[in-house]
């Protein structure tokens, strides 16, 4: 079963400090409060969840403010799975935007519905941070 989505949201902050946070696969545990510990190496970005799920994920940079990631192990059942995290700007602010491409072998799987809700608080915390901190950084 495949499944294709995004969501989005609306910051009041400069586009450019918006990038500086959500730009920064490093940075995604600063603002994603399921992941509580995060570390580089080279372009594979490890992360542990809050339920102990340790995901590996290769990271590919886009044009402008934009960047890719696949999981390449953590979720079982995942035959494919690609994610981009964009940067717009939007009046007033930023526009983020966070799409998921993904594909199981598992009859019944459906990425939307076990993903598009933790996601959009994500990107809600993403949003209060930087709009109390005025950046993040």
């Amino acid at each position: 079963m495949a499944n294709s989505f995004e969501v989005s949201i609306d910051v009041a902050a400069p586009p450019g400090e918006v990038w500086a946070l959500a730009g920064d696969p490093a940075r995604i545990g600063e603002w994603f409060p399921p992941i509580v510990e995060c570390e580089m190496d080279g372009d594979v970005r490890r992360v542990v969840m809050g339920n102990g799920a340790v995901l590996r994920e290769r990271i590919t940079p886009r044009d402008g403010r934009s960047y890719a990631y696949s999981v390449l192990e953590g979720i079982p059942g995942l035959t494919r799975h690609e994610a981009v995290i964009t940067v717009d700007d939007a009046p007033g602010g930023a526009r983020v935007r966070w799409s998921q491409d993904a594909a199981s072998d598992v009859e019944g799987y459906d990425a939307e519905a076990r993903l598009r809700k933790v996601m959009e608080q994500g990107l809600e915390a993403l949003r209060d941070m930087l709009e109390r901190t005025g950046g993040g950084g």
